[in-house]
């Protein structure tokens, strides 16, 4: 009889350790970081503009907390340079193999003169921290503070890795970098037309290299599948969207995120991305507007 108790009692263990391990290899993190005061109150032209990623934040922090996410976040004023980098860096440690992660980015964008040559059109591209200028000011500032896509690309390839072949990432980025950085009855625009250049280079987006809405990344042995899901393409403006209840602005790939996740959850198929897509363009607001889609293959 004590010899049945003990196998029992082992079997209970190794279900509950086989219970434990699972829920451990499921966790769900979202790390949002969204953008409103860039200390522009003047509206001077050479500075950034403010803009509502901010709003984004709030908006979508408590569906992803209703939908089981650890949920980390930066505004405003903790969206610096190196906070993003750190809060990266703190994320990738924390991945475990199977895990569901989703970064999401709502703030300015701008082209940057690319220096290695790795961009074909000769441009990389940056996301704006709350503590990056618009302009190049040799001596005084000449980029460090931009996010560009190659320092992004580090550590979402790391993040890959950790998530392994089972894990998810999504990488929402509601921000661009065309249009101007203004604001008026038909909203506010998020990304500037000049690109950051070193040697004064004029940027000209080039829009025959876009006539495609999806594209293909490479993905490495053991990496995690990767969805990139940007607000338009990088000639487009990205507009932002009024919620007239409320009269509240808002990313308009942000606010259509959070209407889907009303109804659809943030999971590893694809459902919700397409609901996301076809509610972005049945808005007539949205109409010049394209969704873009990057997959891993």
């Amino acid at each position: 009889m004590k010899k049945q108790n003990l196998i029992i009692l082992v079997s209970v263990i190794m279900a509950m350790s086989f219970c434990m391990q699972t829920v451990v290899a499921q966790q769900k993190r979202a790390l949002l970081i969204g953008i409103s005061d860039y200390g522009n109150e003047r509206e001077d032209p050479d500075k950034w503009a403010n803009i509502s990623g901010a709003n984004d934040v709030k908006l979508l922090t408590p569906l992803f907390e209703e939908q089981g996410f650890t949920v980390s976040s930066l505004v405003d004023a903790e969206a610096t340079h190196s906070a993003i980098i750190k809060a990266l860096g703190k994320l990738t440690k924390r991945c475990k193999k199977g895990d569901l992660v989703y970064l999401h980015f709502s703030m300015h964008g701008q082209p940057v003169e690319d220096l290695d040559g790795d961009e074909e059109d000769g441009w990389d591209e940056a996301l704006i921290p709350v503590d990056a200028q618009m302009r190049y000011q040799q001596g005084e500032y000449e980029g460090d503070k931009h996010l560009l896509d190659d320092t992004l690309e580090e550590y979402f390839s790391k993040i890959r890795s950790k998530l392994g072949t089972k894990g998810q990432l999504y990488v929402v980025l509601d921000a661009c970098h065309s249009g101007t950085a203004s604001r008026g009855d038909d909203g506010h625009v998020r990304g500037v037309q000049d690109g950051f250049t070193y040697s004064g280079k004029y940027y000209t987006p080039d829009r025959t290299r876009e006539t495609n809405d999806y594209f293909c990344i490479s993905t490495r042995a053991g990496q995690a599948p990767v969805t990139f899901i940007e607000a338009c393409r990088s000639y487009q403006q990205n507009k932002e969207v009024r919620e007239r209840e409320t009269n509240t602005w808002y990313g308009s790939l942000s606010y259509y995120v959070a209407k889907v996740m009303q109804s659809h959850k943030i999971d590893q198929t694809s459902p919700w991305i397409e609901e996301v897509m076809v509610a972005m363009k049945n808005d007539r607001r949205l109409r010049r507007q394209n969704v873009v889609i990057e997959l891993s293959k």
